[in-house]
């Protein structure tokens, strides 16, 4: 059985958030070599288990729930059930767009300040500029929703070709490389808008 570990780093000790760090240890184990299909369902598998875990904690449990759930049915005919009930969940979370961001799309996330991350999904512009104002840094961190939609339906090229194009440059939101956002939030900064 093959083992890996991921770290996420939430913390900051810049005033402002760096480039994200995704720590993955991969121990050199022998066995047996896996089969390029196994290759493609790990994948698919690792990154719905990544978004689930970095979502569950931004407000959006149920949704993470499902996606978790996605990894571990056996069953076709179950499987199925499982994707439509995934989709329709993502159908109804509150997509979050970034004013004057040509690059960035609608995204899944929450607001995380230095004291954690805000549970309520719907934090008013006014209420960011004054987690801002009480130097709470607040930030919003989300995942692109056309990527959790294509690994809900696990269309490997997809996720593939979204991963591994090059974004440009941005004065203030950074990219993680693995479909997620981290967007500095407050005063002349952007404010996420939800649609």
């Amino acid at each position: 059985m093959k083992r890996i570990a991921i770290a996420t780093r939430w913390g900051m000790a810049a005033p402002s958030p760096t480039d994200a760090h995704l720590s993955v240890r991969d121990p050199v184990d022998e066995g047996e070599p896996i089969k390029p299909k196994e290759k493609d369902a790990l994948f698919i598998g690792l990154l719905r288990l990544h978004i689930a875990n970095l979502i569950k904690s931004l407000g959006h449990a149920e949704l993470a729930s499902a996606l978790r759930g996605l990894t571990h049915q056996p069953f076709a005919r179950r499987l199925q059930g499982d994707i439509q009930r995934a989709r329709t969940l993502l159908d109804a979370v509150p997509v979050r767009e970034v004013e004057k961001a040509t690059a960035i799309g609608g995204l899944v996330g929450g607001i995380v300040t230095r004291a954690g991350p805000v549970t309520d999904t719907d934090v008013a512009p006014a209420d960011q500029e004054a987690l801002a104002r009480l130097n709470l840094r607040p930030a919003f961190v989300g995942i692109e929703r056309d990527l959790i939609r294509a690994v809900i339906d696990a269309e490997l090229q997809t996720v593939r070709t979204r991963l591994t194009q090059i974004v440009g440059a941005d004065q203030f939101a950074r990219p993680d490389r693995a479909g997620g956002w981290i967007i500095p939030l407050g005063e002349e900064r952007r404010i996420i808008g939800s649609t």
